[in-house]
């Protein structure tokens, strides 16, 4: 195996089969410059993500970082893929070095980063928050430090962002976050009482709000492809209640993000504030 570029001491990148490929082990190029080569048995990870961009973002990221937390970045993520049932991209690996890099160096320096959507990001993201936690616990397993659960709701966020078609960074989620908490307190509003969050029907509504929320978020077009009017109508006199208060969602968002969500989500929201508020 040919060097193709030295990252540092433990880590140089090789050329296998036309990709690109992070190559990770102690030593590996110490004293060490392209055309070298090296010995397979002295490699202990390799690394080929999905594309370039995030292979060359990923390779300036380990270049600067230490080798262990790149390791616990690893554990860390094979942890998430176990625990999570969606599928997870690849810019999780960029997005974790970088921030756990960052949250245990603020550790060191005595910085506590405070996570003002924590309770939230538990009562929407609950799967990716148990995440979170799992990972604060391979953090101290693995170097010792306690990191608070702010910390796992930031992780949970990267979770989040990994399992999107067309991630926008964990601005987008932050964003995403508030205006699912925005859409659930104008429906309590509306019907002045809480909504059962252990329910099925409350779950299945946060899974849908939570994509919805990404697509205003990231001020995507909402187009009506297949929206039956005479489905609509019939749902705007069954369930009047529930389609006022879609209705006042779609204003308030217009009004707020300037996105229009439109008829078929109008359609959505009615099933589901119905199912959640009515069990119906």
């Amino acid at each position: 195996m040919k060097i193709a570029k030295v990252l540092n001491n433990n880590t140089v990148v090789i050329i296998e089969n036309n990709n690109e490929v992070i190559v990770i082990g102690k030593g590996i190029g110490f004293q060490k410059k392209k055309g070298d080569l090296i010995n397979p048995n002295e490699i202990d990870k390799k690394f080929c993500l999905s594309s370039d961009s995030l292979n060359a973002k990923f390779r300036e990221i380990i270049a600067s970082i230490p080798t262990k937390e790149i390791y616990v970045v690893e554990k860390i993520i094979n942890t998430i893929k176990i625990n999570i049932s969606r599928k997870i991209s690849d810019s999780i690996y960029v997005s974790l070095c970088d921030h756990i890099h960052f949250a245990l160096k603020n550790h060191s320096s005595g910085i506590q980063v405070p996570n003002n959507l924590l309770y939230d990001i538990m009562r929407y993201y609950p799967d990716e928050y148990k995440a979170g936690k799992i990972s604060l616990d391979i953090i101290k397993e693995e170097t010792g430090v306690q990191l608070s659960d702010d910390e796992a709701g930031f992780i949970a966020l990267h979770i989040v962002n990994a399992q999107t078609t067309n991630p926008g960074g964990t601005d987008v989620i932050l964003k995403s976050t508030v205006i699912i908490d925005e859409v659930v307190n104008i429906i309590k509003d509306y019907f002045d009482k809480e909504i059962t969050e252990d329910s099925l029907a409350y779950y299945r509504f946060i899974n849908h709000l939570r994509y919805f929320s990404q697509r205003i978020a990231k001020k995507e077009t909402f187009v009506d492809k297949n929206t039956d009017d005479t489905l609509l109508n019939m749902l705007k006199e069954r369930y009047s209640d529930s389609y006022m208060c879609a209705m006042n969602i779609k204003g308030y968002l217009k009004g707020r993000y300037a996105v229009d969500i439109g008829k078929e989500e109008i359609l959505y929201l009615t099933i589901h504030i119905q199912r959640a508020i009515f069990k119906n």
